[in-house]
């Protein structure tokens, strides 16, 4: 969630040389000498003139600005006519960037959720995003998971590895969509740190530019689960989540996110949960930010969560805020911990 600046050219230089003018009154001279010697036939004066109306042409034409030769290289041949240029006229600014960029970086994150009188489950998250080009990236999540119950037992371990591709499949400045799929690996090396089966996710997110610095976007989502355990529950899940991206001065930008959680096959039914996100640009390649949030299920049950995260951005995306930000990733583990 990368503010986007637009590079001004330089004004255009000038095609006059400076010193046309003195090249002018230099061919002026041998006109006036010319016409003087011509006066003793009227014939031979007007053979005269246009002589010397053919070497103040010449004259001119040699007044006009150009790189000086280049004796040992060949002069390329000049570019076509485009018409007059307008002194002082800029070039054209860049093309405004896309609604959405798909960006690479690597982001060390923790995601923190109560589960109230569960109990809180906490994972320490490596994220990497590599885009191949403007319209395909690659992410891989690999998080550390802690999860404490209500008896006092602790769990450590690996859990539920993520891996997402992203197509970009519109982009303009105004409007961008992008398609992609979630692919959950059941690697949680405790029970208590994963799903217990392997999911895989399609998603739809548009994006729209309202105003320079404000976007607005909608990720449409479903999963269902395969393989895995066959002691636990299948998963089959529906996410709705509208959000928003504002920039503000001196790099820093807000989100709102707020997403909802449909569960098929289990309670709770429904897990909405909102989450603030408050980030800052520390230079043209880290940036921070912050995601508190709660969450309330069908149930009645009331939790809250808190992401914190740090990104190195590689030069060529430093500027732009990647889609698909921390808030999607948080959210889906409040909704997975709610539901156990």
């Amino acid at each position: 969630m990368q503010a986007h600046r637009v590079a001004q050219a330089c004004p255009a230089s000038r095609t006059i040389s400076p010193c046309c003018r003195r090249r002018r009154r230099a061919g002026s001279s041998a006109a006036v000498g010319l016409l003087a010697l011509c006066s003793a036939s009227t014939g031979a004066a007007e053979d005269r003139v246009d002589a010397v109306r053919r070497a103040d042409v010449a004259a001119l034409a040699s007044a006009q600005s150009a790189r000086p030769a280049q004796p040992t290289r060949p002069v390329a041949p000049a570019p076509p006519h485009r018409g007059p240029e307008r002194r002082g006229a800029a070039a054209p600014r860049a093309q405004a960037t896309a609604a959405a960029n798909l960006g690479t970086f690597i982001e060390l994150r923790n995601d923190y959720v109560s589960r109230g009188s569960s109990g809180f489950f906490n994972a320490a998250v490596l994220r990497g995003d590599y885009a191949f080009n403007r319209s395909f990236s690659l992410r891989a999540d690999v998080p550390l998971a802690y999860a404490g119950g209500l008896e006092g037992q602790r769990d450590v371990g690996l859990g539920d590895v993520l891996i997402r591709p992203l197509v970009r499949a519109i982009a303009t400045p105004r409007f961008a969509l992008v398609l992609g799929s979630d692919l959950v690996l059941d690697s949680a090396t405790r029970r208590a740190l994963g799903a217990g089966k392997n999911q895989v996710a399609p998603l739809v997110q548009a994006y729209v530019r309202v105003a320079r610095p404000a976007r607005l976007g909608l990720q449409l989502q479903h999963a269902v689960s395969f393989g895995g355990d066959p002691r636990r529950d299948d998963i089959q899940t529906s996410v709705v989540r509208p959000f928003a991206i504002i920039e503000l001065p001196r790099g820093f930008w807000v989100g709102p996110d707020q997403s909802f959680h449909f569960n098929h096959r289990g309670a709770p039914r429904v897990v909405s949960t909102s989450v603030l996100e408050v980030g800052a640009e520390l230079s043209e390649r880290v940036q921070v930010y912050v995601d508190p949030g709660i969450q309330i299920d069908s149930r009645g049950a009331v939790g809250w969560l808190v992401t914190g995260a740090v990104r190195w951005a590689f030069p060529q995306r430093a500027r732009g805020h990647a889609v698909a930000s921390a808030p999607a990733q948080g959210a889906a583990a409040a909704g997975t911990a709610a539901g156990e």
